[in-house]
Parts: C-alpha cells; sequence; structure tokens
C-alpha cells in the first residue's frame, strides 16, 4: 500500500514575495508622505517655496525662524498672543532705547510659549557675546490660565531650541504625520489665489474668538462671584514669576501690559473674572491694564475683528505707557503693581 503526504508548510518564495510586497507598500506611503509633509509643507516649517498658501502654519517655530535668520539685529522682544502683531515695533523700539525689537506673537500665546523663548534668547545672546535690553509683554486676561496650545498639536510644536526635545524627534514628526486634510486645504487655498480662481474662504486667525451672535442672559453680581475655573492658572502664574525673576537676575528691562477687551466679545458678566486675573499678575509685578472701556468698544474702526485691535489701539497703548502725547481719553490704561 502506498500513501501520499502534502506538506502544510507554506510555500518560501511566496512568503518572501508577500514580505517583500508589503514592506515596498510601507516604503511607498512614507516616501509619499515625507514627499508630500516637504513640498507642500502645511506648517511652513522647511520653508519650501513651492506651496505659498498655508493655513495650518506653525507660527512658533515661525517666529524663531525670523529671529535666527538675523539674530544680531534684535535687542529687545515682544511677547504677546496673536493680538500683538498690530504693534508698531519700529515705534517700541524707540520709546524702549533699543535697535530692534524681536516678534514673538503667536496665536494664543501664553506663559508657556514665552518664558520658553525668554530663556532662549538670554542663552543665545550670552552665547553670541551679547544681551537682551528689554521684554515687552502683552498678556490676555480673558485667555489667562486657560489650558495652553502650547505644544498641544502640530501647529503649535515650540521648536527644539526652546522645548530641549530632540531635534531629530521634531523634524520626524513633520516629516511623517499624514495630514491628507491639511494638504489637500492647502493646494486649495493655492488654486485659489490664482489669477482669474475664486478666492478661497477667509480663514479666522487662531486664538481669535468669534462675535458673539446672541445677547447674553442678565446675570446678577451674586452670580458672578464665584471665579470662573481656569485649569493652567497656577502653573502659569508661576511661570510669570520666573519670567519676571530673570529678567531681574539679567538686567532686562520689562513691560507688562494687558491687551484692552472688545465689549462685544468679553461680555459683563465674564468682567469681574478678567479683573481677578489682572489683580493677581499685578501682585507679581506693575503692569499696564487697558481693561474694557466702553468707547473703544464702540469703534468698529479700532478693531480688525472683535478679538484683534487696529494698530492704531496698540500705538495708544505704546504711547500711554511711555509717556508720549496720545489721543486716547486720560484714563485709557492705568499702571497697577505690587
Amino acid at each position: 500500500m502506498s500513501s501520499s503526504t502534502t506538506s502544510s508548510k507554506p510555500d518560501r518564495p511566496q512568503v518572501c514575495r508577500y514580505v517583500i510586497a508589503a514592506i515596498a507598500v510601507a516604503v511607498a506611503w512614507l516616501t509619499a508622505t515625507i514627499a508630500a509633509n516637504i513640498l507642500i509643507d502645511p506648517q511652513d516649517v522647511f520653508g519650501t517655496p513651492l506651496v505659498r498658501v498655508h493655513l495650518n502654519t506653525n507660527a512658533r517655530y515661525g517666529v524663531f525662524r525670523d529671529y535666527e535668520a538675523a539674530p544680531e539685529r534684535y535687542d529687545a522682544v515682544l511677547f504677546a498672543s496673536s493680538r500683538g502683531n498690530t504693534f508698531d515695533r519700529a515705534l517700541l523700539a524707540e520709546q524702549l532705547g533699543v535697535r530692534t525689537v524681536a516678534n514673538f506673537s503667536v496665536p494664543f500665546g501664553l506663559l508657556t510659549d514665552h518664558l520658553p523663548a525668554l530663556e532662549f534668547l538670554l542663552r543665545d545672546k550670552a552665547a553670541r557675546g551679547g544681551r537682551l535690553a528689554a521684554v515687552f509683554l502683552v498678556l490676555d486676561a480673558d485667555f489667562f490660565g486657560q489650558a495652553p496650545w502650547t505644544n498641544d498639536n502640530i501647529d503649535s510644536f515650540l521648536p527644539p531650541q526652546m522645548s530641549g526635545e530632540s531635534r531629530f524627534r521634531f523634524w520626524w514628526r513633520y516629516l511623517t504625520a499624514f495630514q491628507l486634510t491639511h494638504w489637500r486645504n492647502d493646494l486649495r487655498a493655492l488654486a485659489g489665489s490664482r489669477p482669474g480662481a475664486q478666492e478661497p474662504a477667509p480663514v479666522r486667525p487662531p486664538g481669535s474668538i468669534a462675535p458673539t451672535t446672541t445677547q447674553p442672559a442678565e446675570t446678577s453680581l451674586e452670580e458672578t462671584s464665584a471665579p470662573e475655573i481656569r485649569s493652567d492658572l497656577a502653573h502659569q502664574l508661576g511661570l510669570l514669576a520666573r519670567l519676571v525673576s530673570l529678567c531681574r537676575a539679567h538686567d532686562v528691562r520689562l513691560i507688562i501690559a494687558f491687551s484692552p477687551l472688545n465689549r462685544q466679545n468679553v461680555r459683563d458678566e465674564q468682567a469681574p473674572d478678567n479683573a481677578r486675573i489682572v489683580d493677581q499678575v499685578a501682585r507679581l509685578a506693575p503692569v499696564w491694564d487697558f481693561d474694557r472701556p466702553a468707547w473703544l468698544s464702540e469703534r468698529a474702526d479700532l478693531w480688525l475683528d472683535f478679538s484683534h485691535y487696529s494698530t492704531a489701539v496698540a500705538t495708544m497703548m505704546t504711547q500711554r505707557i511711555f509717556g508720549a502725547p496720545t489721543s486716547a481719553p486720560a484714563d485709557f490704561g492705568q499702571l497697577r503693581g505690587p
């Protein structure tokens, strides 16, 4: 009697082909992803000139790159949220008595952004044989203490020179992130910016607040007595104390101001919490409080949107802080301190 057996083991050449095919697909996928990230550059970190319209830029890396292009030019710095972009830095430099002010204004910028940047600037200036002469810090009472955006997403990671993370990890993240939506949006925006094409829909700057479309309900004074819970308040107050201490230790002139707020954006029932924030900051260092004046909120021509004031307002703030002649009312800006 004869019998035959069939081997249950898979054919080795066929297994090898499957493995090679899987590796090839993975390599092709990774290569295509890297190529798309470099060529489209959604966060504008590689500086690739092929696509010049970006809707999801990493402004935190952008301000660092601008500084690195000519670090010897700057001997002062402006720290702020996106509201700080309206300041006339030539006027700031003149009033501060410095050559040039570096702009480190970033969307929803908080102390979690400003302190690492200051520490970097102090190290960098010392390494170059120079020094930082002044810091102009603009805070936002409606944002201070809220959960920060810093290092929260691919469009908000600090450069490794500030965060201390590995440069390899920083760049590997931007090379390998699969961002189909961002690639598509940038390409569509690019197509929309060509002559004869339909204008792309405007994009609200990150960190801005949409205008209120409904009337707030009446709120009693008793209802406003309970403070708003701001999850990162204690941490950010600690970071501010560290920033103040660093400026004193390195003989850096520090000026702190709170942005004026628009009553159409910050309602009456929110005002007590914002006032508490200003009070707590004023215990740490002198601070200029520009509050929420009715006359300013009623002047639509002085606002870019309900959250961002114009260059004219920023100039009035600068003039008031440094005692220069200004068209602003006499009560616009009060210096408060410990």
